[in-house]
């Protein structure tokens, strides 16, 4: 049974320790967050129509290779 009881009081201070931390947390402002959403999503769109072009350039390479 003390093991059980030692279990208990881990995790309540492993529950205190997380509240104690989110209070510490240096929440972003909303319109920062939505620029840097816009950004992250802009930059995403780039790099994928810039892997899928490389992608179409090395399928064509290979098909005249193979073809």
């Amino acid at each position: 049974m003390n093991k059980f009881g030692e279990l208990i009081d881990l995790i309540t201070q492993f529950f205190k320790d997380i509240n104690l931390e989110l209070k510490r947390i240096s929440w972003p402002a909303w319109k920062e967050t939505v620029r840097s959403t816009g950004a992250v999503i802009v930059i995403s769109i780039i790099l994928a129509g810039f892997l899928g072009f490389i992608d179409f350039i090395f399928s064509m390479a290979v098909k005249v290779l193979l073809g």
